[in-house]
């Protein structure tokens, strides 16, 4: 093949696929508690501690983990032990565990839970497929995985460029897009059911006032991922346990 007819081929298959048309959800964290309370079995919540605010969110009220915990059977895990000690002492009584989950999981989690929730982790991973693979031996028969993820495709990234900025957390390591997370879920077992864009809880005041309604006249329009973050639901594949192991 000639590198004209390469570089088509590739042209091709980049914008195959290109038109995402998706659901725009107004806030994160009360669908994630939806989806929670409508979950049969235990759930693992991975990340729980919103790490390094927990203290922040546990006197403001704010912290997704307190939500979760009151309308189902949840696990916290997160790799930051003072930060789960916190949660301890706010909530008391919850079921947490200090554990990297790409590393090990240990043999009393695997196959133990309906759906593990993943908000806001996986682009702060180092290696996001053996964190994926982690979330996979969680998982029994059946679950579901969800994970939350800051939007590569906002426009308000766009809109900071052409200013010459980047907003960006300082643990942060990569973004993802619609396609790019699919690939990355399906590289580690999983098959897509579900993905949206998504609106965080707390947004500032240009955004409640200014532009998230702008780019909800936007989503009306075309359906885009016009949200600050993505949403997706998937669940393992039939051959994922030959991945996992």
């Amino acid at each position: 093949m000639t590198r004209g007819r390469a570089a088509a081929a590739c042209a091709a298959e980049m914008h195959a696929g290109e038109r995402l048309r998706m659901a725009l959800i107004d806030d994160r964290h009360a669908w994630l508690e939806r989806l929670a309370a409508c979950t049969d079995g235990e759930v693992a919540h991975v990340g729980c501690a919103d790490s390094p605010h927990t203290a922040e969110l546990l006197a403001g009220g704010a912290l997704l983990h307190e939500r979760l915990v009151r309308v189902a059977r949840v696990t916290g895990i997160d790799v930051d032990g003072a930060a789960l000690e916190l949660i301890a002492a706010g909530l008391g009584g919850e079921r947490l565990l200090e554990l990297d989950i790409s590393l090990e999981v240990p043999d009393a989690e695997r196959r133990r839970y309906s759906l593990v929730i993943a908000g806001e982790v996986l682009e702060h991973v180092p290696d996001a497929d053996l964190f994926l693979r982690g979330c996979l031996e969680l998982l029994a028969a059946g679950g579901r995985l969800c994970v939350s993820v800051p939007n590569a495709c906002c426009p308000k990234i766009g809109l900071r460029a052409l200013a010459g900025r980047e907003s960006v957390h300082p643990d942060h390591r990569v973004y993802y897009g619609p396609r790019t997370l699919t690939r990355t879920l399906a590289g580690a077992g999983f098959e897509l059911e579900f993905i949206a864009s998504c609106f965080p809880p707390g947004a500032g005041l240009a955004g409640r006032l200014l532009l998230n309604p702008l780019l909800r006249r936007a989503h009306r329009a075309a359906q885009g991922p016009v949200g600050d973050g993505l949403i997706a639901i998937a669940s393992a594949r039939a051959n994922a346990s030959a991945i996992a192991s």
